[in-house]
């Protein structure tokens, strides 16, 4: 995970760590339960399927599902991206879906999602991040 093609070779935050290595800033590894048959087989981050600009990707080795985007404008402004119909996301719900998989609306995400477990700060720290644009993150360096 560490050192991915077109990762950041430094993070200005918590929460961008986490998202592009699957570690928080102490070094732990952020665990997860479920997910894809590779993220089961070896250790994953965020963009291991979100990918490095957050717009989303194909999943190996089931290509025919996508990882959503998880930018700011897909997660907290009215959308219908094509993955469900469903309000946009508030900092709770996006909590929800990253610990248990469950949208804004009640629905369970794809299985294809892990369920991420981490300190409520190491959450904090990641959706703190998700709520910034690439762009704002790219300004700040």
């Amino acid at each position: 995970m560490d050192d991915a093609p077109g990762q950041p070779s430094s993070f200005s935050s918590n929460g961008e760590r986490i998202y592009y290595t699957g570690k928080s800033q102490t070094g732990s590894v952020i665990t997860y339960q479920s997910g894809t048959m590779h993220a089961q087989m070896h250790r994953t981050s965020c963009a291991s399927c979100h990918g490095n600009d957050r717009k989303g990707q194909r999943l190996y080795p089931r290509f025919w599902i996508v990882a959503p985007p998880l930018t700011r404008l897909a997660l907290f402004q009215d959308h219908d991206d094509g993955h469900g119909d469903h309000q946009s996301y508030d900092k709770e719900s996006l909590k929800r879906a990253i610990r248990q998989g469950i949208d804004p609306s009640g629905e369970q995400l794809n299985s294809a999602m892990p369920r991420w477990q981490m300190s409520e700060e190491d959450m904090d720290d990641l959706v703190n991040f998700l709520m910034t644009e690439i762009n704002d993150r790219k300004a700040a360096h």
